[in-house]
C-alpha cells in the first residue's frame, strides 16, 4: 500500500500541541525497537514540535522534541527532505489553521515526501486539497462531518488509507497498525519481530473498519443482523424501507424483524431512525450546516420532521442542542 522508506534517510514526526499520547507512542515505540534490533535498515527518527520544542499532549504528557518546525522547514527548503513526514495530532479536536503546518505540507508535497496524517490533522490536509479526488479517513466520531464538508474526498470508514503519497489514519491504536505496515514496507521480517515485541498478535489491515463506527459496532450478534445495520448506516441520506434492507441482506423481512427484536429489543425501522438521529447529532455538533441541510443529509424530509424526533430522543430541539454546545465551548475556551 505504501511507498518504501529509504533506510538511509530520516522520518520527521511533527507533534502538535494536544496530541494523542497513544498515537505518539504507537509511532515512537515501533521505530525505537526497529533502531535497536535492525539498525542497518532503520530510518532515523526526528521529533519536531510544531510551535516550539516543548509540546504537551491532551492528557497532559509533556515531551521535548529534537527541533522545532522552522528548522525542518529550513531543511526542506534546502532540499534535505525526510523520507516521510508523520504528523501526530489529537484524535477529534479540529485544528485551527496553522501557517507553519501549511508550509510544511506544501513543501513536503512539492518535494515528493510521503505524508502520514494521524488524527484530526487530516481535516487540515483535506483543506489544502491534497486529498481531492482521492481517499481519506478520520476518527469515526467525526467521519460524518468530514464526509459532508469534503464531498470531493472519498471518506472511508477504515483504520488508515492511502491516497498516493498521502496516508490518513484515524489515530489512537490504528496508528500502531499503520506504523507496522510502514515497517513492513522496509522489511516484512522486521515488521513481524516488532509486532511480536509489542505483543501484537495480528496487525490489522488498513481497510479494516473502525470498531466504534455505527455500521460495525455490534458484537456477538448474527452476521445477517450486523449486515443489516451496516446497510442502514451506509444509506442514511436516502433511507430504505425495511423490506429493502432485508432484500439487500438476502433474508425474509420477518426474519429481519425477529433478529432486531430478539437481539436489540426494537424494530428495524426504529433502530434505523436511531442511526439517522445520531448522524444528525454528529453533524449539528461538528459542522456549521443549517438545520435544514442536516435534516436532508440525515434522511428527514423537513426541519420539522427532524426536530420532532430529535426532541423525543435528546429532550431538546436541534437548535437548543447546538446552542448549548456552543456556550460550553466558549466557557471552556475561557
Amino acid at each position: 500500500m505504501f511507498h518504501s522508506i529509504d533506510p538511509n534517510g530520516y522520518v520527521a514526526v511533527v507533534v502538535l500541541d494536544g496530541f494523542s499520547a497513544l498515537s505518539f507512542g504507537s509511532i515512537v515505540e515501533p521505530f525505537s525497537f526497529l533502531a535497536k534490533s535492525y539498525p542497518e535498515i532503520a530510518p532515523r527518527l526526528i521529533l519536531v514540535g510544531l510551535d516550539g520544542r516543548y509540546v504537551r499532549s491532551q492528557s497532559g504528557v509533556a515531551i521535548e522534541c529534537d527541533e522545532d518546525a522552522e528548522a525542518l522547514i529550513t531543511r526542506l527548503g534546502r532540499g534535505r527532505t525526510p523520507a516521510s513526514l508523520i504528523i501526530c495530532s489529537d484524535t477529534e479536536a479540529r485544528i485551527v489553521e496553522k501557517s507553519l503546518l501549511l508550509s510544511l505540507l506544501r513543501l513536503a508535497t512539492r518535494n515528493g515526501v510521503s505524508i502520514y496524517g494521524v488524527g484530526s490533522v487530516n481535516w487540515l490536509i483535506a483543506e489544502t486539497g491534497i486529498l481531492k479526488g482521492g481517499k481519506g479517513t478520520v476518527h469515526w466520531k467525526s467521519l460524518a462531518a468530514f464526509a459532508e464538508q469534503y464531498s470531493d474526498v472519498d471518506s472511508e470508514d477504515v483504520l488508515f488509507v492511502s491516497n498516493g503519497m498521502v496516508v490518513s489514519c484515524a489515530g489512537e491504536s490504528a496508528t500502531l497498525d499503520m506504523v507496522l505496515d510502514i515497517i513492513g514496507s522496509i522489511s516484512p521480517q522486521a515488521a513481524e519481530a516488532t509486532a511480536n515485541q509489542l505483543l501484537v498478535s495480528l496487525p490489522r489491515r488498513g481497510n479494516t473498519s473502525q470498531p466504534g463506527s455505527k455500521g460495525h459496532r455490534l458484537r456477538n450478534v448474527p452476521q445477517n443482523l450486523s449486515n443489516a445495520v451496516r446497510v442502514m448506516a451506509y444509506n442514511i441520506e436516502s433511507p430504505l424501507q425495511a423490506a429493502e434492507v432485508a432484500d439487500k441482506c438476502g433474508i425474509p423481512i420477518r426474519r429481519l424483524e425477529r433478529m432486531f427484536q430478539n437481539h436489540l429489543g426494537t424494530s428495524p425501522m426504529q433502530y434505523y431512525t436511531q442511526l439517522r438521529l445520531e448522524f444528525a447529532h454528529d453533524l449539528l455538533m461538528q459542522t456549521n450546516m443549517t438545520i435544514l441541510n442536516v435534516s436532508v443529509a440525515s434522511g428527514f424530509c423537513s426541519h420539522g420532521a427532524l426536530t420532532k424526533k430529535f426532541r423525543r430522543r435528546y429532550g431538546e430541539t436541534p437548535s437548543q442542542r447546538r446552542m448549548k454546545a456552543w456556550h460550553l465551548n466558549v466557557a471552556e475556551a475561557h
